[in-house]
C-alpha cells in the first residue's frame, strides 16, 4: 500500500480514539441530564439548546466544515435525546 495513504489511515485511526472516548465521555452527560430531566419534568427536547450547537458550529468554522460537523452533530443529537428518554 502507498505509504501516504497508510501514514494517513494510521492518522485517522489515532482521531477516531480520541473522537471514542470524547464521545463516551458525552453520553455519560447526556445521560445524567436525561435522569435530571425526568426528575424535573422538563422535555427532552431543547431547541435553544440545538440551535445554540449549530450556530457554534456556523461561527466557529468555514462552511464545508460548518456543513460537514451538522450533518454528523444531527445524528449526535438524535441519539442524544433517544438517550434522555429512557
Amino acid at each position: 500500500m502507498n505509504k501516504d495513504i497508510q501514514k494517513n489511515r494510521d492518522r485517522i485511526d489515532a482521531i477516531d480514539n480520541q473522537v471514542f472516548d470524547l464521545l463516551i465521555d458525552r453520553l455519560d452527560a447526556v445521560t445524567t441530564i436525561g435522569y435530571i430531566k425526568k426528575q424535573e419534568g422538563l422535555p427532552v427536547l431543547d431547541q435553544n439548546r440545538e440551535s445554540a450547537i449549530y450556530a457554534k458550529i456556523d461561527a466557529k468554522f468555514s462552511a464545508i466544515e460548518a456543513d460537514f460537523l451538522k450533518h454528523i452533530y444531527q445524528s449526535i443529537i438524535t441519539e442524544s435525546k433517544r438517550v434522555e428518554e429512557k
